[in-house]
């Protein structure tokens, strides 16, 4: 569905987006005042989708064609009142980066919001779209099964930050992880865990992290501390932890710490994974999301099976950059790529 629509809406090149400490902050907390919203200005609208819903970074790896990546999920809009476009419902084209009308007569409409109503089995577009929202200075309200609103926050519009270099780095395969860049540190993986937040109980496996002992640690409470559950080598078990191949345990057995979130599905889960991911992109690490753990991860971590199962593990540590050449979405999205 490319090429020119009656009535079609052009969206402009999405803006810069703001830092990653302020978008992981905003993404779990309400600036808005919902009940006079304020309508989210358009180039808003238009980071929102090209950076979440788009289809990615216009990308060149070795070996293959050069084009735009990413899921080409469909995403429907739904425009409400005292929005900067005509109220009705919309398809999004992400290769045209517009707004194209749909014909649906009884669409429901929300004063003042976007509606984004996503294909979204996983859950990981809804979180993608929460924290980019955050960093665009909208907030997100759930109105549905994969439906999110979005309005303007009350809060000043966030100045460009890093937020746009964190998300394009973020890994599209598990990582080759080395010393030869550096250790990680306690202070490190802390911070960065304290920046994420993400929901408890979850566990972390440390293999080499300077000032902290190998083994399994717990998390059982928001901000509390990380408590041994046993000590020794933890990379001879990366092949029991996943149902991936090679390079999965690979990168398990390599990372210098492992974040293992216990418990619950879909966007939740989601909205942590890629918190923890984004954070540790921020600070210069690589962090990778295996969404194949084992019913022994379960046991090995020290849970009880049936009652706090594994949901993922997001390897940290550093690693060479993947060979790729990426130009922005701002950029990929503007008409200027072939």
């Amino acid at each position: 569905m490319t090429g020119h629509h009656p009535g079609a809406v052009q969206l402009p090149p999405p803006p810069a987006l703001g830092t990653v400490d302020h978008a992981l902050w905003a993404a779990r907390r309400c600036t808005c005042h919902t009940g006079t919203p304020r309508p989210a200005p358009l180039p808003r609208w238009a980071a929102v989708l090209g950076h979440a819903c788009g289809v990615g970074p216009f990308e060149a790896r070795p070996d293959e064609r050069p084009g735009l990546r990413g899921h080409l999920g469909e995403t429907r809009v739904t425009a409400g009142a005292n929005t900067p476009i005509t109220p009705g419902s919309y398809a999004y084209e992400p290769v045209a980066h517009q707004l194209v009308p749909m014909r649906m007569d009884h669409a429901r409409t929300y004063d003042g919001a976007l509606a984004l109503h996503l294909d979204d089995d996983t859950g990981e577009t809804t979180a993608c779209v929460r924290l980019v929202a955050a960093a665009c200075g909208l907030c997100t309200h759930t109105a549905g099964p994969d439906t999110l609103l979005l309005y303007a926050s009350s809060t000043t519009t966030p100045t460009a930050g890093d937020m746009e270099d964190a998300l394009a780095a973020l890994p599209v395969e598990p990582p080759v992880y080395t010393a030869a860049l550096g250790r990680l540190t306690a202070s490190d993986l802390l911070t960065l865990l304290h920046k994420a937040a993400p929901d408890p109980p979850y566990r972390v496996t440390v293999r080499s992290v300077d000032g902290m002992d190998a083994g399994v640690y717990r998390a059982d409470a928001a901000q509390g501390p990380l408590e041994p559950v046993w000590h020794g080598p933890t990379a001879p078990y990366a092949h029991v932890l996943t149902r991936g191949g090679h390079p999965d345990a690979a990168a398990l057995a390599g990372a210098a710490a492992i974040v293992h979130l216990v418990g619950g599905h879909g966007t939740p889960r989601a909205a942590d994974a890629l918190r923890v991911r984004v954070a540790a992109s921020a600070a210069g690490l690589a962090a990778w999301c295996d969404d194949a753990p084992t019913p022994a991860a379960t046991t090995l971590l020290g849970l009880i099976p049936g009652v706090a199962d594994v949901t993922c593990h997001i390897t940290i540590g550093r690693a060479w950059p993947e060979p790729r050449l990426r130009i922005p979405v701002r950029l990929a999205t503007s008409g200027a790529l072939p």
